[in-house]
């Protein structure tokens, strides 16, 4: 089977993301030819997934065979020319899955692979929720959440419930572009998808659990009564990539101030970003502090205006770019508030204006207010704590999971060393 050299090679990169080099079952970590003609597919599978990809060449009448992974990145790079002649192997290669006819087949829109590029970076892989490291679909669209942060992209999807997919690394590689299908359906207990768009095809279960209820989360739009509209996002982009990492936070505070925003690393007080901005609403009377990772992804996808409560108590919602993004901003005090210098006769001043001031006052202090807002601070400090603790139990499942994930590698390499002894 002969094949364009820059063709198989683009290939590769695609079908790399889903075949396990180092796993023990050969099929595992090869590729298969299937040609007829002009026509050739290129499938690849790690046992739980399975991608397949079109490409041109020439087959002849029908070939079959399956090659090893780094077989072929040796054969790409010590071939001359621009052509490359495959020859491999007879594997019992698994058959996917078929689609049954009571299967939910739904259509996908024609930028459906550019919205699931645009929910990536929300991802957290390491999350110890399984359910938190795929992408969710509904009716109300494109959704994925770190815990942290979340980005809803609308997406008209006529399914009839929602589903999670694995994170698409081969599909955010492959860019395939115009429109497609979904198939939905269940198979002993468990449900698999088939998305096809063009010449791609990818093949999995969709993720166990439940992904959050995120509608419940979302603020509504009278809680939010300012907003803040930035009009040079690269200027903040570049700013941010310069400030140092203070974890564990990484606090940026955007202050109000007349005729726009002041960008302040609430750790780096003497960094001062000022920018022309739209202020529209109440006076903030706390300071919006963000993650800045968090707000750095924020401009990048072209999120500039920014939705908050005046007392930095409630998720912020950004928005102007393809949806809304949500995060919760730090509750921490500035450190950057600059000290005014008085003198002895301005303080003595003072003291005796706030005594003629306290003769002066007629009303007494309402008890029930003072309540109020000692109520209200002890939920500011509450939420600090569940937050902090919240991040050192997700530390620990990290660990816990990483701490697993060498065990499993250590004994797959055992396995692997006893195999080759056998053998010799």
């Amino acid at each position: 089977m002969k094949i364009r050299k820059s063709v198989l090679q683009e290939a590769l990169k695609v079908l790399g993301k889903v075949v396990s080099q180092t796993s023990p079952v050969e099929i595992q970590r090869s590729v298969r030819f299937l040609g007829v003609g002009a026509q050739v597919w290129l499938t690849a599978t790690d046992g739980v997934e399975s991608v397949t990809i079109e490409v041109a060449g020439d087959a002849g009448e029908m070939e079959d065979f399956a090659v090893d992974y780094k077989a072929l990145r040796e054969l790409i790079r010590s071939t001359r020319g621009g052509e490359v002649e495959v020859t491999g192997k007879q594997l019992n290669w698994p058959e996917m899955e078929a689609v049954p006819d009571d299967a939910v087949t739904v259509e996908l829109p024609s930028d459906f692979g550019k919205l699931l590029a645009l929910a990536a970076p929300v991802v957290d892989l390491r999350e110890a929720r399984l359910a938190l490291r795929g992408i969710n679909l509904s009716r109300d669209g494109v959704t994925a959440t770190n815990g942290k942060e979340l980005l809803n992209l609308p997406c008209p999807l006529k399914i009839p419930e929602d589903m999670t997919l694995p994170f698409p690394l081969a599909l955010l590689i492959a860019r395939p572009e115009g429109a497609g299908t979904l198939h939905i359906w269940r198979c002993r207990n468990e449900r698999l998808f088939r998305i096809v768009i063009g010449g791609f095809q990818w093949q999995g279960k969709v993720l166990p659990g439940n992904f959050p209820d995120w509608k419940q989360v979302m603020p509504a739009d009278k809680t939010l009564d300012y907003r803040i509209e930035i009009y040079e996002p690269e200027r903040v982009i570049t700013f941010l990539k310069a400030v140092p990492d203070c974890p564990p936070f990484h606090a940026i505070e955007l202050n109000v101030v007349p005729g726009g925003v002041t960008v302040i690393p609430n750790n780096f007080p003497n960094m001062e970003l000022r920018l022309e901005a739209t202020v529209i609403g109440a006076q903030p009377r706390a300071v919006l502090a963000l993650n800045k990772y968090i707000l750095l992804r924020m401009l990048q996808l072209g999120y500039t205006k920014f939705r908050a409560h005046s007392d930095g108590r409630i998720q912020v919602v950004a928005e102007g770019g393809g949806g809304r993004y949500l995060a919760m901003p730090i509750h921490i005090l500035p450190k950057h508030q600059p000290e005014k210098e008085t003198s002895k006769m301005e303080n003595v001043k003072r003291i005796e204006h706030a005594e003629t001031t306290a003769e002066e006052a007629v009303e007494p202090v309402n008890p029930m207010e003072e309540l109020n807002h000692s109520i209200e601070d002890l939920r500011g400090k509450l939420k600090t704590l569940l937050d902090e603790s919240a991040l050192l139990a997700r530390k620990v499942k990290e660990a816990v999971l990483q701490q697993k994930q060498r065990e499993r590698e250590f004994v797959q390499a055992k396995r692997a060393i006893e195999r080759i002894r056998m053998a010799i």
